[in-house]
């Protein structure tokens, strides 16, 4: 089994191939680099749409058996900038199904470089003097101190996105 990742970020790929080990599922997974169709910075329910483009877009250029799309966003709750991933599975006989993560507020520091504008990826390498933080810890891995990675945020995710194809 084909399954396609819609990025080339190690990040949603690894956790991809964890949830596949961990549900004791033997798949070759590729990262396909697509354009997710949403901004850089999806907020709310382009976070979905980010995500559903992502999976589809992946299984149409490489012909996977299914196509995972993770796309992290951000939404304003309670007066709170909260960070989120969707995941969107999609089979190569267009049966869909998707989940989230938990959502987590982002630091003040943070959610205020956003509203100013910043991705949140941006806005964390600005606070917490990193590089490419989204490529890597995120800023669920800097909040927490590394007890919850970027990559073990996704797992279970992608894990109740894909249960239903793999039956």
């Amino acid at each position: 089994m084909l399954v396609t990742v819609g990025s080339i970020n190690k990040v949603k790929v690894n956790a991809v191939m964890e949830a596949l080990k961990l549900m004791g599922i033997d798949a070759q997974v590729i990262g396909v680099e697509v354009d997710s169709g949403v901004p850089l910075q999806p907020y709310c329910n382009d976070t979905f749409v980010g995500a559903r483009n992502r999976a589809i877009r992946s299984i149409e250029i490489a012909s996977g058996d299914i196509g995972i799309g993770i796309e992290g966003g951000v939404c304003i709750r309670q007066g709170m900038v909260m960070a989120f991933a969707v995941v969107h599975c999609v089979s190569k006989e267009g049966r869909e199904n998707l989940a989230t993560s938990s959502y987590f507020t982002l630091p003040e520091e943070v959610s205020s470089l956003m509203i100013q504008g910043k991705e949140l990826g941006d806005a964390t390498d600005i606070v917490f003097h990193d590089k490419e933080s989204k490529r890597g810890l995120g800023a669920v891995g800097h909040i927490t101190k590394g007890l919850i990675s970027r990559t073990a945020l996704y797992v279970q995710p992608v894990i109740l996105a894909l249960y239903p194809f793999l039956g």
